[in-house]
């Protein structure tokens, strides 16, 4: 098994290392030197623009100095006399030399007054809701304007404006000294300034306008009208100053700086290409690359023979695990090796594959004995992953569900359990998933039949406090449910007659209670006992009395309707509860067959019994609650009773019982 392969391609990584280290080091080196140059030329452009910037700040500030001068110094009569204002801004130009390309008065309303050059013929000037002006009159100070195009000369020009007073300090007029920028000294002189051959300054406006550029067809255009985009610029407009390095219209890689004007928030800026700037760095790094190209080559051949010796015995133990995997070898080979540190590593090897036989064989029982376990415990046992996927499922899966536990890996909870059934244990999955155990029901259908369902999701919280899964464990409680069912069902129901005892008549009263509110139709309630019972136990004993009783319950449901509830208070006493009766009538028809019903003997094991029974009968009001119900049926049966028993009686809505009537043989009611 012996091959090259491991050691060639080892060796072939070394020499690339070296070779490429070599190389990254002597690159580096020149970038650290290339940034530390740049920042050079950057801060040198940066400190260039201060001084040009500084100088312009003091020949602009000299100016509007210059205006104010002149516009305090205006004669008082001269505000009234155009001649003799003439005649003083004549004075004044000829003072300040070609600095200026003209001097104006503008009255109140914007109207021009007076002027030392004449417009040409058709053009006329007011300068109402122009910026300059209208700053001037609102601040009542100078200002500067924008850069704008003359109108008496078509030469680009900036405004210098400041306010002539009368004698009661108000502004009477406003003094206007126009100077051309391109013939002005300040930009003429950082002009000299430019960097490098092809660099160069250029001004522009704090809203981008060009004021002065070596490409004099952008002058007084949009910085952004030149299609492209310089990233720099951008931010110098948006209030950056300093050096930094983009791509500048054309393409081409430069350092730009850039200073604003205090005195008007012009920006002046430099541009200096990078290719330019860093020419001599250039030619430095070929010669470096290639000296560093020859370095590395020849380390990188140093290395590849070195590594490609230095494996071998590597490789040789790489061939012990090969054999030992592939052609069941002993182990024990790999205890046979080098006293250095390859042969230390194949006795660890030797080491970990002992203790790993030894582990695997160890889990691989306990995992057996686990799965046997699992697989015929009567729960379901099963394990979650974060999308709520089977991970694992015990057998009862199968037994319970009919899927195998191969089956269930992937399969989603709610896949299996329905949608339904999953809804009722969504809320307390996600509380597991939080970090908590819960406990819960659920009920579903498996293989057809319902089941219920009880257990515990336990969530499996790793290291670092995240929810890998859920452990899910649930045993089948449906016999448990069956028989709270038939517990509670039985205290709802008289163990000795097998109709509703009192707690279920008093659920059931409140019900039609409110059905009947809701459907407006009234219902009934019959109070009725056993006459003379008392006597029938004392002569016959309590056995014969039950017997009487689970007669009397028998013949009480038998004679009302499906849709009435006997029930058993205690004793002899039973009610029903007549739905949706219609009249008085009908009521009085169901009091009549019941008490007929009841004077047929009752065969007992002592023989036959005769016995008969009282009614009461009490119609419902709007908004009657049931005790009041209750204790006018009540009242209704003590009628009854007063009469002889063996009849019936109806409450009347004037709250005194209508006359008794004993209930004729052929179960005639009253009054037919």
């Amino acid at each position: 098994m012996s091959s090259p392969n491991l050691k060639f391609r080892l060796a072939c990584v070394a020499a690339a290392l070296v070779f490429v280290t070599t190389l990254l080091v002597t690159l580096s080196t020149l970038s650290v030197a290339e940034r530390g140059m740049k920042e050079v030329i950057g801060n040198q452009q940066f400190t260039m623009l201060t001084g040009a910037v500084s100088f312009m700040d003091d020949r602009i500030g000299d100016r509007l100095r210059q205006v104010e001068a002149v516009a305090a110094n205006v004669p008082a009569a001269a505000l009234s006399d155009n001649m003799l204002m003439q005649q003083y801004l004549d004075v004044q130009a000829r003072m300040w030399g070609n600095d200026y390309l003209n001097f104006l008065t503008l009255a109140r309303s914007g109207e021009m007054v007076v002027t030392l050059r004449e417009f040409p013929v058709g053009r006329h000037l007011n300068a109402a809701g122009v910026d300059y002006f209208e700053r001037v009159m609102r601040t009542r100070a100078s200002v500067i304007s924008e850069p704008l195009r003359s109108r008496l000369s078509d030469k680009n020009v900036v405004i210098f404006a400041a306010p002539i007073r009368n004698p009661a300090g108000e502004v009477e007029q406003v003094l206007v000294a126009s100077v051309d920028l391109q013939g002005s000294g300040f930009l003429r002189q950082i002009g000299a300034l430019r960097p490098g051959k092809t660099g160069y300054l250029f001004l522009m406006s704090a809203q981008g306008i060009l004021i002065d550029h070596p490409d004099k067809d952008r002058v007084m255009q949009p910085v952004f009208a030149k299609p492209g985009n310089n990233n720099g610029t951008e931010r110098a407009l948006k209030g950056y100053e300093g050096w930094l390095e983009a791509t500048s219209k054309d393409g081409r890689e430069s350092i730009y700086a850039y200073k604003r004007l205090r005195s008007t928030g012009w920006i002046l800026a430099a541009r200096y290409p990078t290719d330019e700037a860093f020419a001599p760095l250039a030619e430095m790094r070929r010669n470096a690359f290639f000296g560093a190209l020859g370095l590395a080559l020849a380390s990188g051949m140093l290395a590849w023979v070195l590594v490609f010796r230095l494996l071998g015995p590597l490789e040789a133990l790489r061939d012990r695990v090969w054999s030992i995997r592939h052609d069941a070898t002993d182990i024990a080979v790999l205890r046979d090796g080098r006293k250095d540190e390859i042969g230390e590593l194949g006795r660890a090897f030797y080491e970990l594959m002992a203790e790993r036989e030894k582990a695997e064989g160890e889990r691989s029982a306990t995992e057996k004995r686990l799965r046997l376990i699992a697989d015929n415990l009567p729960v379901l046992i099963a394990y979650l992953d974060r999308e709520r996927r089977f991970q694992f499922g015990n057998a009862t899966f199968e037994k319970w569900f009919g899927v195998r536990p191969e089956e269930l890996v992937g399969m989603r909870l709610s896949d299996l359990m329905g949608r339904e059934a999953y809804g009722q244990v969504r809320d307390i999955l996600d509380e597991a998933y939080a970090g908590r155990s819960v406990t819960g029901e659920v009920e579903l259908q498996a293989q057809g039949a319902p089941r219920f369902l009880q257990g515990t999701f336990i969530p499996d919280i790793q290291p670092d406090g995240t929810v890998a899964g859920v452990y899910a464990l649930k045993h089948d409680v449906t016999h448990t449910k069956e028989v709270e069912a038939q517990l509670v069902q039985l205290t709802r129901v008289d163990t000795l007659t097998g109709i509703a005892n009192r707690r279920m008549f008093t659920e059931t009263l409140q019900h039609a209670l409110d059905r009947a509110r809701r459907s407006g139709k009234r219902l009934a309630l019959a109070y009725l006992d056993v006459d003379h019972f008392k006597r029938i136990n004392d002569s016959y004993g309590h056995g014969v009395g039950d017997e009487v009783l689970k007669e009397f319950a028998r013949r009480l449901t038998a004679g009302v309707r499906n849709t009435d509830t006997p029930a058993r208070l205690s004793g002899d006493e039973f009610v029903v509860i007549l739905e949706e009766i219609s009249t008085r009538a009908e009521a009085e028809r169901i009091g009549a067959k019941i008490v007929a019903s009841m004077r047929v003997p009752i065969e007992t094991s002592k023989g036959p019994i005769q016995a008969s029974s009282s009614v009461g009968i009490a119609l419902s009001q709007p908004n009657q609650g049931q005790e009041e119900l209750l204790a006018a049926a009540d009242t209704a049966l003590y009628m009854a009773k007063g009469k002889g028993r063996d009849g019936y009686a109806v409450f009347d809505e004037d709250m005194s019982p209508k006359e008794v009537r004993p209930a004729s043989p052929g179960l005639a009611a009253p009054g037919e």
